[in-house]
């Protein structure tokens, strides 16, 4: 008989996948579990395997080898391996010589592991026909993700943390959840106990060369001396900022329709009107006329949306500025428009 801890685990992993399942009509829907060997993963894997007949999910395991622990990492891509043939599972296992990577674009190598995992992730799933990704990130992470946006300078996107369903980075067709946003490393780990699963150990994550892993060894075991629930008040916050963000966003598009006129190369925006705007959706129709030119809105600095915002509410009749790098605003007294730069 399973515990109370594999039962919620397991119910929150069904969760987080239903509302993307397909009917029984259409299949099964395929999705690619994220399996480095750690506790998290095989978790995520171990649950997800026990709820997928229900859903109708086909689950495939996906590991990448990044080359980085010599033997260890080898060993990790085997042990993988194991896991997924025991359970009947179907298994892609690849190999990245990341730290080539991280030279060849002048990046540190956790940037570039984690470029070169979700490319791999969005291939394999591309390959094998699935459309969602599930990512192993935890409400640990999340409490660090939240503290390192808040350090690093952020606004209310950045406090939502992680999302449990979004976009996959690399690949926005396709869909990354995290059904573990909820649970803690603690509960993780006794999920493993429970399920008799033995998971690798990576030693790096111990490493304190790497900024989040100072912050989850250094930094929140020194706040919880203050708070003994800080993890909880940071995923807390995460989850209410992100509810109160889905009301701006829909407050957004009302405005921006309202005021903006877009086309393939520009947003016009009707002066005026954007000028009787409140500061935040100021900022946020500037951001959502970006994205419509971009798909995103990657590059575009605060500091630049101010200085943006002070132009366009003084008495200047006309001028330009520069937004991003490939990104002006043509100022005139009774509209502005968002443009696309020459390259």
């Amino acid at each position: 008989m399973i515990s109370n801890l594999v039962s919620r685990i397991r119910s929150e992993v069904a969760q987080a996948f239903e509302p993307l399942c397909a009917s029984a009509e259409d299949g099964a829907t395929g999705v690619v579990l994220a399996v480095s060997g750690g506790a998290d993963s095989l978790c995520l894997a171990d649950a997800t395997l026990a709820v997928a007949p229900r859903l109708q999910l086909r689950p495939l395991i996906a590991h990448l080898d990044h080359g980085l622990r010599g033997d260890e990492s080898a060993a990790d891509a085997e042990f993988v391996r194991a896991f997924a043939a025991e359970r009947g599972v179907p298994c892609v296992v690849e190999r990245a010589d990341v730290a080539a990577l991280a030279r060849e674009r002048k990046q540190s190598v956790e940037v570039a592991a984690r470029e070169a995992r979700y490319l791999f992730l969005a291939r394999v799933a591309e390959v094998h026909g699935a459309r969602l990704v599930a990512l192993a990130h935890h409400a640990d992470d999340q409490a660090e993700t939240v503290l390192l946006r808040l350090i690093r300078g952020t606004g209310l996107h950045g406090l939502r943390g992680m999302q449990t369903r979004d976009a996959l980075p690399t690949a926005p067709h396709l869909t990354a959840v995290r059904p573990l946003l909820h649970v803690s490393r603690a509960e993780i780990e006794q999920y493993c106990r429970e399920q008799q699963l033995q998971p690798r150990h990576d030693a790096t994550n111990d490493a304190l060369d790497h900024t989040r892993n100072r912050i989850r060894h250094e930094l929140l075991p020194f706040l919880e001396r203050y708070n003994p629930n800080i993890r909880m008040t940071l995923t807390r916050l995460a989850d209410t900022v992100a509810s109160d963000v889905e009301i701006i966003e829909q407050a957004t598009q009302v405005a921006f329709e309202r005021i903006a006129q877009p086309s393939q190369e520009s947003v016009a925006v009707d002066r005026l009107a954007w000028r009787a705007l409140p500061r935040g959706l100021q900022r946020a129709t500037l951001r959502e006329a970006v994205r419509r030119l971009q798909g995103d809105v990657t590059g575009l600095q605060y500091a630049a949306i101010e200085e943006a915002r002070d132009v366009l509410n003084s008495n200047a009749p006309t001028g330009e500025i520069a937004l991003m790098h490939d990104v002006r605003i043509e100022v005139t007294k009774r509209a502005f428009i968002v443009r696309k730069s020459p390259v």
